[in-house]
């Protein structure tokens, strides 16, 4: 009979911590710690710093080498910022998006033969740019105090 009681207490014991270990497993947390940035906060600075480098070349004294490396790079971080924007950073990382989607349109083609030609509306497209990355500056703010 003892080893009865012995069994019982083992079993009893396994439920306890069960019962302890599994919510905290289970537990939320989805909050990140104080400044700890969310991944669509991390995302969209990481845009907003691109989009800083983008906006400062000017193609006709950087050339087409700068132009195209913050183009690539501006890319690579409005598809992780559009994949993982929230609710409240989403309609600023849609006009980055429409902005640089116009730059493209207006760089495309671009060699260094008629980049005279097109620099001036480049340039006009690059400020449009430069008014959607403040703009999710601001969303970045309110939104992601901690960045």
């Amino acid at each position: 009979m003892p080893r009865f009681g012995v069994r019982r207490a083992v079993a009893g014991a396994l439920v306890a911590v069960v019962l302890l270990v599994v919510p905290m497993a289970c537990s939320d947390n989805s909050t990140p710690a104080a400044g700890e940035p969310t991944a669509d906060c991390a995302a969209s600075s990481a845009l907003k710093s691109s989009l800083d480098t983008l906006t400062k070349v000017e193609p006709l004294q950087d050339g087409l080498t700068a132009l195209n490396t913050a183009v690539a790079d501006v890319k690579t971080s409005l598809d992780a910022a559009a994949a993982s924007a929230s609710d409240a950073l989403r309609p600023a990382v849609e006009g980055v998006k429409t902005a640089f989607s116009d730059l493209e349109t207006v760089a495309s083609g671009v060699t260094a033969d008629n980049l005279r030609q097109k620099a001036p509306a480049i340039s006009s497209a690059l400020k449009q740019v430069g008014v959607a990355a403040t703009s999710l500056g601001t969303a970045l703010t309110e939104s992601c105090p901690a960045r």
